[in-house]
């Protein structure tokens, strides 16, 4: 390439926004190997028509030519050298492919062939991975995330960050490749490399991945999921038939320092249980290995987003949860054991003269009472009644 690079860029989100500005911004430099940047956006959908996307609204704010998808040929043949794709979401048509001297670039944050597809990052969190990286590939005419790979590079993936954060990381990475790429896009292009065989395909994301199935899913499973749609969906599930979603679900063991001692051995285990004592800040919800610490939740519907304490003494009491001295006639039963000291809700007691637990306004006792519920154990959309403990 006899002289710098003309490029067209095509891109829709944040991440797109993180390299739109690097490209730009180089372009502007003296020396630099990048002579102009030029941007294509998809249409908006009829629901967000209101809003710009992140790539149009930063290249309004910087008066970046525009062009509508899909361009005439004749705004784009003999214009440009190439274009850098980041997050377009649209397979590109061969007739376009071929407007450029130089096959055009895709950055996707993945250490492909790992994950292709729309959602590398979610799919990165939730399966656990412990290092991803950015991939820089020629355009495949044909299939998304085919083509050869032009350069790679990869980073530990940081522990407990949700996927946003590690968008922001990759996307940092991935305006410094594609950089230097563009800048030295001939020698790039003579040393890429087929794709391995494998990988896993990176399904869009969907509502129903934040259903949680808490005799099926782990700590591990819970936490990877609230991370990965942190940005889109908040966690779901169901108490009694009513619709609830939760907010930063944590691992119970990182919350306190000896589980054994903050829930009772009365308690019982059973994947779904609803446990909280007055003196935390966190609901506690059983799964498959162990407790879910939920310090703010909703129910769909309300737009106000409850406490843990504003949960058990609106909700789970609204749901006249038994009380201990209830549990103990049935201490066999399907309702399970009791809880000492007692659950306080309909019913409970002080444990010591056998009146009614104190209102919220009477002095403080001293005492710590708990609730203790059943979340439904199927899905959020079927949600199966289960009997409180």
């Amino acid at each position: 390439m006899p002289h710098p690079c003309r490029t067209l860029f095509l891109g829709t989100d944040e991440f797109s926004v993180v390299c739109l500005r690097a490209l730009y911004e180089r372009s502007k430099q003296a020396g630099s190997g990048i002579s102009s940047v030029e941007v294509v956006t998809l249409p908006r959908k009829k629901q967000d028509a209101k809003q710009a996307s992140a790539v149009l609204q930063y290249s309004r704010d910087n008066n970046i030519k525009r062009h509508t998808w899909p361009p005439l040929a004749s705004e784009i043949l003999g214009r440009f050298d190439t274009a850098a794709v980041v997050s377009f979401g649209a397979l590109l048509p061969e007739y376009f492919l071929d407007l450029f001297p130089l096959p055009p670039v895709n950055v996707h944050p993945s250490l492909l062939p790992r994950w292709r597809g729309a959602a590398p990052l979610a799919h990165t969190i939730l399966a656990g991975d412990q290092r991803t990286g950015v991939t820089l590939l020629q355009v495949s005419k044909h299939k998304f995330d085919a083509g050869p790979i032009l350069m790679q590079e990869a980073m530990e993936v940081r522990q407990g960050c949700n996927v946003a954060e590690l968008s922001d990381d990759l996307a940092h990475i991935g305006a410094n490749m594609l950089i230097d790429c563009l800048e030295n896009y001939e020698d790039r292009l003579s040393k890429a490399r087929p794709q391995p065989e494998g990988g896993r395909w990176a399904r869009k994301i969907t509502p129903n991945l934040a259903d949680i199935h808490w005799g099926r899913m782990t700590i591990a499973d819970i936490i990877n999921r609230d991370r990965a749609l942190s940005n889109r969906h908040k966690l779901r599930c169901s108490l009694d038939t009513v619709p609830i979603r939760l907010h930063d679900a944590a691992d119970l063991r990182d919350t306190i320092e000896d589980e054994e001692e903050f829930i009772p051995a009365a308690v019982k285990r059973t994947p779904g249980t609803i446990f909280y004592r007055s003196d935390s800040d966190f609901l506690c919800i059983r799964c498959k290995d162990g407790w879910i610490a939920v310090e703010k939740l909703f129910i769909l519907g309300d737009k106000s987003v409850l406490t843990a304490e504003d949960f058990a003494l609106d909700v789970l009491d609204d749901l006249e949860i038994e009380s201990a001295d209830d549990t103990e006639e049935k201490d066999n039963s399907d309702h399970g054991t009791s809880v000492d000291p007692p659950v306080s809700g309909a019913g409970a007691t002080d444990s010591e003269n056998g009146s009614p637990a104190a209102d919220d306004d009477e002095e403080d006792d001293g005492k710590i009472y708990f609730y203790v519920g059943n979340m439904d154990m199927e899905t959020f959309s079927t949600p199966t009644r289960t009997t409180a403990v």
